[in-house]
């Protein structure tokens, strides 16, 4: 799967924007698993037994 992203973010912390390297997004790979954002479903399923 690809990713399109406006900045990413260096290793010391810092935001690289597409925009300051001539471009409109940085595009890379991704599997899909590993970056996927975790969400917690605990505030739905309190009341469900």
């Amino acid at each position: 799967m690809l990713v399109f992203t406006s900045y990413i973010t260096l290793k010391n912390g810092k935001r690289l924007y597409a925009s300051e390297c001539g471009k409109k997004a940085f595009c890379f790979e991704s599997d899909g698993e590993k970056n996927k954002t975790k969400t917690s479903k605990t505030k739905n399923n309190k009341n469900i037994k």
